[in-house]
């Protein structure tokens, strides 16, 4: 790729990570903090879904295989807590999706003895999110909710200023490097 066009795709990066950190601020200062709460107890609840749908169709196409009816049995229970946050926002069911974040990838990674490094990288991410939403899933529904909007403006203007300075100092790099 020529220099110009990696200072363009760099500058549309740039432009799009503006708008992103313009999007946070302006839901920390118009949306109410509830409502965030909610939308993001919901998007959480899709992202769960979403993330057991493979793992349900692997383990449904090889039940034969071994660990499969593990891999069923936490993709379906996934699916119905991700359903249950969605339909049912509360500090119950938030636990309980925690824990399940955390408790099934790590039986997994047990589970998988000598490749257990390989899948501790597949659930590592799990994991993160699991803890996450067991230490601050119940405190942005109990108590966090004044907190939530200062630091989602917050949140918006730090990634406006990282966009920009990463941005700048990638495109100087880019300009001053020779070909």
């Amino acid at each position: 790729m020529s220099k110009n066009n990696r200072i363009a795709t760099r500058v549309i990066s740039m432009i799009l990570g503006i708008l992103m950190g313009i999007a946070l601020v302006i839901l920390g200062s118009v949306v109410k903090a509830e409502t965030l709460v909610w939308l993001a107890l919901i998007v959480w609840g899709v992202i769960v879904i979403i993330g057991n749908i493979p793992s349900l169709i692997y383990s449904i196409a090889n039940l034969k295989a071994k660990g499969a009816i593990f891999d069923l049995i936490a993709s379906i229970i996934g699916i119905l807590l991700g359903l249950g946050l969605i339909f049912s926002q509360n500090q119950v069911i938030t636990v309980i999706l925690a824990a399940y974040m955390i408790v099934f990838p790590i039986i997994r990674i047990v589970l998988a003895k000598s490749a257990w490094a390989e899948q501790l990288g597949r659930e590592i991410l799990r994991i993160i999110l699991g803890v996450v939403l067991l230490v601050f899933g119940g405190t942005l529904m109990a108590v966090g909710m004044t907190i939530l909007n200062l630091l989602l403006s917050i949140i918006g203007w730090v990634v406006i200023a990282l966009t920009v300075i990463l941005g700048v100092v990638a495109i100087i790099k880019i300009a001053t490097a020779k070909e």
